[in-house]
């Protein structure tokens, strides 16, 4: 069983790592596409192979995007953020798209993503997207992270 919550209704999952095996249990919840944050050394943690991983979702017709973000790694999670958000931005454009965000807990990289999102998507601060993503779900996405992405956001739009 896979341990997600729903972020916005209909659109937005953030969650824990997926195996091969609970693919369909994303499809019968109507996900369009995943999108993780695993690194290759996440997957091979938990055992999980990644081709085997590939041609599940393949077999559902869920579309998997990667973005690979190392645990615990706060540098590298600031650094791909913009890219991280941008690509989440591009798979929600079309209305019909359902997607499942995660990392390997669902707390921390997938958590912090979906709160750049909507910062970036609904204008809104980091304090906000935070609690607005901790009443849905026991997560901890990095405060000061978003706060440096919400002031080059706003930076941006105001050159």
């Amino acid at each position: 069983m896979l341990d997600y919550s729903e972020i916005i209704p209909g659109r937005l999952w953030v969650g824990a790592y997926v195996c091969a095996g609970e693919v369909p249990e994303l499809k019968q919840i109507g996900i369009t596409t995943v999108f993780s944050m695993q690194t290759d050394e996440d997957l091979r943690h938990f055992g999980i192979p990644p081709e085997e991983l590939t041609r599940a979702y393949a077999r559902a017709g869920i579309e998997y995007q990667r973005q690979p973000t190392p645990d615990f790694d706060r540098e590298a999670l600031a650094r791909n953020l913009p890219e991280t958000v941008s690509r989440i931005e591009n798979a929600l454009a079309d209305p019909r798209m359902r997607l499942y965000l995660h990392c390997t807990a669902g707390a921390i990289r997938s958590a912090t993503a979906a709160a750049g999102y909507l910062i970036r998507s609904r204008g809104i601060s980091a304090y906000e997207a935070c609690a607005f993503l901790t009443s849905r779900r026991n997560c901890d996405p990095t405060f000061d992270i978003l706060e440096s992405y919400e002031l080059a956001l706003s930076g941006a739009s105001h050159e």
